[in-house]
Protein backbone atom coordinates (compact mmCIF):
# COMPACT_ATOMS: atom_id res chain seq x y z
CA UNK A 1 0.00 0.00 0.00
CA UNK A 2 1.30 3.46 -0.91
CA UNK A 3 1.48 5.63 2.20
CA UNK A 4 3.05 9.02 2.88
CA UNK A 5 2.95 11.12 6.03
CA UNK A 6 3.48 14.46 4.25
CA UNK A 7 2.14 15.88 0.97
CA UNK A 8 4.59 15.16 -1.84
CA UNK A 9 6.46 17.93 -3.65
CA UNK A 10 3.99 18.12 -6.53
CA UNK A 11 1.05 18.68 -4.17
CA UNK A 12 2.90 21.41 -2.28
CA UNK A 13 3.80 23.15 -5.55
CA UNK A 14 0.14 23.05 -6.67
CA UNK A 15 -0.97 24.27 -3.24
CA UNK A 16 1.39 27.25 -3.29
CA UNK A 17 0.28 28.06 -6.86
CA UNK A 18 -3.41 27.94 -5.86
CA UNK A 19 -4.25 25.29 -8.45
CA UNK A 20 -5.65 22.57 -6.17
CA UNK A 21 -9.35 21.87 -5.57
CA UNK A 22 -10.86 23.43 -2.42
CA UNK A 23 -11.01 20.06 -0.63
CA UNK A 24 -7.37 19.28 -1.33
CA UNK A 25 -6.35 22.78 -0.21
CA UNK A 26 -8.16 22.23 3.09
CA UNK A 27 -6.42 18.88 3.63
CA UNK A 28 -2.95 20.37 3.10
CA UNK A 29 -3.77 23.39 5.29
CA UNK A 30 -4.90 20.99 8.02
CA UNK A 31 -1.64 19.04 7.75
CA UNK A 32 0.42 22.24 7.91
CA UNK A 33 -1.36 23.15 11.14
CA UNK A 34 0.72 20.34 12.68
CA UNK A 35 3.80 20.31 10.41
CA UNK A 36 6.52 22.97 10.65
CA UNK A 37 8.57 21.53 7.78
CA UNK A 38 5.71 21.68 5.27
CA UNK A 39 4.82 25.21 6.39
CA UNK A 40 8.43 26.22 5.77
CA UNK A 41 8.46 24.54 2.36
CA UNK A 42 5.22 26.27 1.40
CA UNK A 43 6.74 29.61 2.41
CA UNK A 44 9.80 28.88 0.27
CA UNK A 45 7.65 27.95 -2.75
CA UNK A 46 5.50 31.05 -2.29
CA UNK A 47 8.61 33.26 -2.25
CA UNK A 48 9.88 31.59 -5.42
CA UNK A 49 6.52 32.21 -7.09
CA UNK A 50 6.60 35.84 -6.01
CA UNK A 51 10.09 36.28 -7.45
CA UNK A 52 8.98 34.81 -10.77
CA UNK A 53 6.02 37.18 -10.90
CA UNK A 54 8.35 40.14 -10.39
CA UNK A 55 10.19 39.13 -13.55
CA UNK A 56 7.04 39.10 -15.68
CA UNK A 57 6.61 42.10 -17.97
CA UNK A 58 3.51 44.05 -16.86
CA UNK A 59 0.61 44.10 -19.30
CA UNK A 60 -0.43 47.59 -20.39
CA UNK A 61 -4.14 48.13 -19.76
CA UNK A 62 -6.42 50.57 -21.52
CA UNK A 63 -7.57 53.63 -19.58
CA UNK A 64 -11.13 52.25 -19.56
CA UNK A 65 -10.20 48.80 -18.16
CA UNK A 66 -11.17 49.60 -14.56
CA UNK A 67 -14.48 51.13 -15.62
CA UNK A 68 -15.24 48.03 -17.71
CA UNK A 69 -14.65 45.76 -14.71
CA UNK A 70 -16.94 47.79 -12.45
CA UNK A 71 -19.61 47.86 -15.17
CA UNK A 72 -19.61 44.06 -15.33
CA UNK A 73 -19.78 43.79 -11.55
CA UNK A 74 -22.75 46.19 -11.46
CA UNK A 75 -24.52 44.22 -14.21
CA UNK A 76 -24.20 40.96 -12.28
CA UNK A 77 -25.36 42.61 -9.08
CA UNK A 78 -28.48 43.97 -10.78
CA UNK A 79 -29.47 40.51 -12.02
CA UNK A 80 -28.63 38.62 -8.86
CA UNK A 81 -31.14 37.43 -6.30
CA UNK A 82 -30.61 39.19 -3.00
CA UNK A 83 -29.68 36.71 -0.29
CA UNK A 84 -30.11 37.20 3.43
CA UNK A 85 -26.80 37.37 5.24
CA UNK A 86 -26.36 34.44 7.61
CA UNK A 87 -25.32 35.64 11.02
CA UNK A 88 -22.59 33.63 12.76
CA UNK A 89 -23.70 31.40 15.59
CA UNK A 90 -22.85 33.20 18.82
CA UNK A 91 -23.01 30.06 20.96
CA UNK A 92 -19.80 28.44 22.12
CA UNK A 93 -18.74 25.48 19.94
CA UNK A 94 -18.90 22.06 21.61
CA UNK A 95 -15.91 20.48 23.26
CA UNK A 96 -15.52 18.08 20.32
CA UNK A 97 -15.31 20.91 17.78
CA UNK A 98 -12.89 22.87 19.98
CA UNK A 99 -10.46 19.96 19.82
CA UNK A 100 -10.02 20.47 16.06
CA UNK A 101 -7.73 23.01 14.33
CA UNK A 102 -9.28 26.47 14.14
CA UNK A 103 -9.18 26.48 10.33
CA UNK A 104 -11.40 23.35 10.39
CA UNK A 105 -13.74 24.85 13.00
CA UNK A 106 -14.26 27.86 10.73
CA UNK A 107 -15.52 25.61 7.93
CA UNK A 108 -18.27 23.99 10.02
CA UNK A 109 -21.71 25.46 9.15
CA UNK A 110 -23.36 26.88 12.24
CA UNK A 111 -20.30 25.86 14.30
CA UNK A 112 -22.00 22.50 14.94
CA UNK A 113 -21.08 19.04 13.69
CA UNK A 114 -23.82 16.86 12.21
CA UNK A 115 -22.56 13.29 12.48
CA UNK A 116 -24.05 10.64 10.17
CA UNK A 117 -24.12 6.97 11.22
CA UNK A 118 -22.07 4.74 8.90
CA UNK A 119 -21.36 1.76 11.17
CA UNK A 120 -21.41 1.02 14.93
CA UNK A 121 -17.86 2.40 15.20
CA UNK A 122 -17.87 5.05 12.47
CA UNK A 123 -19.56 8.43 12.02
CA UNK A 124 -19.09 11.05 9.28
CA UNK A 125 -19.79 14.79 9.07
CA UNK A 126 -19.71 16.43 5.64
CA UNK A 127 -17.95 19.79 5.18
CA UNK A 128 -19.35 21.85 2.27
CA UNK A 129 -16.66 23.86 0.47
CA UNK A 130 -18.27 24.38 -2.94
CA UNK A 131 -16.80 21.18 -4.42
CA UNK A 132 -18.06 19.38 -7.51
CA UNK A 133 -15.43 16.65 -7.82
CA UNK A 134 -14.27 15.71 -4.30
CA UNK A 135 -16.01 14.90 -1.04
CA UNK A 136 -14.62 16.58 2.07
CA UNK A 137 -15.70 15.19 5.42
CA UNK A 138 -14.71 14.44 8.98
CA UNK A 139 -14.70 10.78 10.00
CA UNK A 140 -14.80 9.72 13.63
CA UNK A 141 -13.85 6.22 14.82
CA UNK A 142 -14.71 5.38 18.41
CA UNK A 143 -11.90 4.30 20.73
CA UNK A 144 -10.87 0.76 19.84
CA UNK A 145 -13.32 0.65 16.94
CA UNK A 146 -12.59 0.07 13.28
CA UNK A 147 -14.07 1.01 9.93
CA UNK A 148 -15.31 -1.64 7.52
CA UNK A 149 -12.58 -2.99 5.23
CA UNK A 150 -12.76 -1.04 1.98
CA UNK A 151 -11.21 -0.54 -1.44
CA UNK A 152 -10.76 2.77 -3.25
CA UNK A 153 -12.10 3.56 -6.70
CA UNK A 154 -10.32 6.93 -6.60
CA UNK A 155 -7.66 8.68 -4.54
CA UNK A 156 -8.34 9.14 -0.83
CA UNK A 157 -6.44 11.63 1.34
CA UNK A 158 -6.61 11.38 5.13
CA UNK A 159 -5.27 13.86 7.69
CA UNK A 160 -5.39 12.77 11.33
CA UNK A 161 -6.77 15.66 13.41
CA UNK A 162 -7.27 14.00 16.79
CA UNK A 163 -6.13 10.72 18.28
CA UNK A 164 -4.55 8.00 16.16
CA UNK A 165 -5.39 4.96 14.06
CA UNK A 166 -3.62 1.99 12.55
CA UNK A 167 -4.10 -0.18 9.49
CA UNK A 168 -2.22 -2.91 7.66
CA UNK A 169 0.66 -0.54 6.90
CA UNK A 170 1.33 1.25 10.17
CA UNK A 171 0.22 3.60 12.94
CA UNK A 172 -0.77 7.20 12.21
CA UNK A 173 -1.01 10.10 14.65
CA UNK A 174 -2.10 13.74 14.66
CA UNK A 175 -0.99 15.65 11.58
CA UNK A 176 -0.09 12.63 9.46
CA UNK A 177 -1.04 13.01 5.79
CA UNK A 178 -1.92 9.67 4.19
CA UNK A 179 -2.72 9.01 0.53
CA UNK A 180 -4.42 5.86 -0.75
CA UNK A 181 -4.80 5.08 -4.45
CA UNK A 182 -7.36 3.03 -6.43
CA UNK A 183 -7.11 -0.67 -5.72
CA UNK A 184 -5.65 -0.31 -2.22
CA UNK A 185 -7.61 -2.05 0.55
CA UNK A 186 -7.33 -1.21 4.24
CA UNK A 187 -9.26 -1.26 7.52
CA UNK A 188 -8.41 1.64 9.87
CA UNK A 189 -8.73 1.00 13.61
CA UNK A 190 -8.62 3.70 16.30
CA UNK A 191 -6.37 3.35 19.33
CA UNK A 192 -8.03 1.80 22.36
CA UNK A 193 -7.64 4.80 24.66
CA UNK A 194 -9.09 7.61 22.48
CA UNK A 195 -11.46 8.18 19.59
CA UNK A 196 -9.90 9.23 16.32
CA UNK A 197 -11.11 12.10 14.12
CA UNK A 198 -9.75 12.41 10.60
CA UNK A 199 -10.28 14.81 7.73
CA UNK A 200 -10.91 12.87 4.52
CA UNK A 201 -10.92 13.83 0.85
CA UNK A 202 -12.48 11.34 -1.55
CA UNK A 203 -12.26 11.58 -5.33
CA UNK A 204 -14.64 8.61 -5.83
CA UNK A 205 -16.87 6.36 -3.69
CA UNK A 206 -15.39 3.76 -1.35
CA UNK A 207 -16.18 0.09 -1.95
CA UNK A 208 -16.69 -2.12 1.11
CA UNK A 209 -14.98 -5.46 0.54
CA UNK A 210 -16.33 -7.80 3.23
CA UNK A 211 -18.99 -10.28 2.09
CA UNK A 212 -21.37 -9.24 4.89
CA UNK A 213 -20.48 -5.54 4.71
CA UNK A 214 -21.22 -4.98 1.03
CA UNK A 215 -24.89 -4.33 1.75
CA UNK A 216 -23.74 -1.16 3.57
CA UNK A 217 -22.26 0.36 0.39
CA UNK A 218 -25.30 2.63 -0.19
CA UNK A 219 -24.63 4.26 3.21
CA UNK A 220 -21.15 5.22 1.97
CA UNK A 221 -22.50 7.40 -0.81
CA UNK A 222 -20.26 9.89 -2.60
CA UNK A 223 -21.44 13.46 -2.07
CA UNK A 224 -19.26 16.38 -3.26
CA UNK A 225 -20.58 19.72 -2.01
Amino acid sequence: MSVQLHPDGDLLVEYSAGSLSPAMCVSISAHMHFCNSCRAENQRLTEIGGSLLNEVTPEILSTSALDDVFSKIDAKADGAVTQQRVQPNETEPGVELKSLPVMIQNLIPGRELNWKFLSPSLRAAAIPVGENSCELALHKIKAGGSTPSHDHSGREVIVVLKGSFSDEEGIYSEGDFIVHHPGEVHRPQASRNEECICLSVLEAPLRLTGAFQRFLNPFFSFNPQ
